[in-house]
């Protein structure tokens, strides 16, 4: 039986699936994406260079997209999150040419048409921000800096716009891959509430670590975690993103997806007694296919992609039985796998165990740069980056196995982020 408390509370900080939809319900989805000048004006498919932020009406009855413009004009609206309770939207990137590339902006969304009020933005602080993640209060934002490998923590006022930034948090160091991990590389950061304590997770591509930091609900400053200040991939793994899920044990469990070895790996924490394990790292791609990668990797649009495969995306599912399933993207070779998670939930999962692959499947384009569960836990939406399609994949709530819902996708160019909010009638 799993831990209810644990699970509630958990639920509590996850920024976008932290609600339930109603069968039927709708919602605005949207997609960030690059515009960047050095991407050719057409994709793979000719779908042209996007201009921002869209939208379009998502029904979880059905699975469909429909509906999408423009919604906001942005330079670079790489990485987006959403506070749907709130009605508010947060990206990072460039509104215009005359704001620099390291922002996060604050969007009031208008529930009835899904329009997007620009309220205001602010420096992180840092160099390349590539991730922002708000939390389910709105209370606090989070922008992860890639290039200059730290992290920043916005407060956030009542309206929602950002107030300033209260913390900075930058651990040195590297990895054995000196091309990727010669310092630190910021990719990710999430608020995640456990036993009545806010902490910030913090994935750093370049050191292998996923830092693990307390908030301070008055301040805003994070400081070091006193039992647990980081967690350890494998040498030359680099983390990317993360996804958190609580076990039988009321434990909480952090997935990463390890970028440069095409992995994935399991971290079981239990705070009170200051204890964390690695449960294992797996494959995503087959072993065979691995004999294909290389570090000389070329990321030129428009261009064959010589360099094999790094991993995207992740994401955790709870089906209506209670089963727990783990999605991972990979770009290059362009698939999704699906793990049954279930024995890492155990109430005595150890190390070395080895969660049975369920599903690998194509993500029919190319380079899936993101993707994520829709409000009602019913479908899995996949962004091809570089052929312009976005695919619902149906979740058999059985099983947890993906089919596709549509043969046609929604053609976006670039798409690199997205979320949810729901539509007022």
């Amino acid at each position: 039986m799993k831990n209810a408390f644990g699970i509630a509370a958990l639920a509590l900080c996850m920024t976008v699936m932290s609600f339930v939809a109603a069968n039927g319900e709708e919602y605005w989805i949207y997609f960030g994406t690059s515009t960047d000048k050095t991407t050719p004006e057409m994709d793979a498919n000719n779908i042209p260079r996007s201009e921002g932020i869209y939208v379009g009406k998502f029904d979880t009855e059905t699975g469909a997209t429909t509906d999408v413009r423009l919604a906001l004009p942005a330079r670079s609206s790489g990485y987006l999150a959403t506070a749907p309770d709130k009605n508010r939207l947060y990206f990072v990137g460039a509104l215009d040419g005359t704001d620099g590339w390291a922002n996060a902006y604050a969007c009031e969304v208008d529930p009835k048409t899904g329009d997007l009020k620009v309220l205001n933005g602010a420096p992180t602080t840092g160099q390349g921000v590539c991730h922002t993640d708000v939390r389910a209060d709105g209370k606090f934002l989070t922008a992860a800096n890639y290039s200059s490998g730290d992290f920043s923590v916005f407060k956030l006022k009542e309206d929602g716009s950002i107030d300033k930034v209260t913390a900075k948090y930058f651990r040195d160091g590297s990895g054995p891959l000196t091309r990727r991990q010669n310092h630190p590389y910021g990719h990710s950061s999430y608020f995640i509430t456990t036993d009545g304590v806010c902490r910030v997770f913090m994935s750093d591509l370049g050191s292998d670590r996923i830092n693990v930091a307390r908030l301070n609900e008055e301040t805003g400053a994070l400081d070091e975690d006193p039992e647990i200040p980081f967690l350890k991939t494998p040498a030359g793994a680099g983390p990317r993103h993360l996804a958190f899920a609580t076990d039988a044990a009321g434990r909480l469990v952090v997935f990463s997806i390890n970028e440069l070895d095409s992995t994935f790996s399991a971290f079981q924490l239990d705070f009170k007694a200051g204890k964390s394990v690695c449960l294992g790292t797996w494959t995503t791609i087959e072993e065979e296919y691995r004999a294909k990668l290389t570090d000389e990797e070329t990321l030129v649009d428009g261009k064959e992609f010589t360099y094999g495969n790094k991993t995207a995306a992740i994401a955790v599912v709870t089906l209506p039985n209670g089963k727990r399933v783990v999605y991972a993207t990979n770009r290059g070779q362009n698939t999704i796998v699906a793990f049954d998670v279930e024995p890492l939930l155990a109430a005595d999962a150890k190390e070395g165990l080895t969660p049975p692959l369920l599903q690998r499947v194509s993500t029919n384009g190319s380079f899936p740069r993101f993707a994520m569960l829709d409000p009602s836990n019913k479908y899995y939406i996949v962004s091809n980056k570089k052929s312009g399609s976005v695919y619902t994949y149906k979740i058999d709530p059985e099983t947890g196995k993906l089919s596709l819902a549509f043969e046609k996708p929604t053609q976006i160019a670039w798409v690199i982020a997205g979320g949810f909010v729901p539509v007022e009638k």
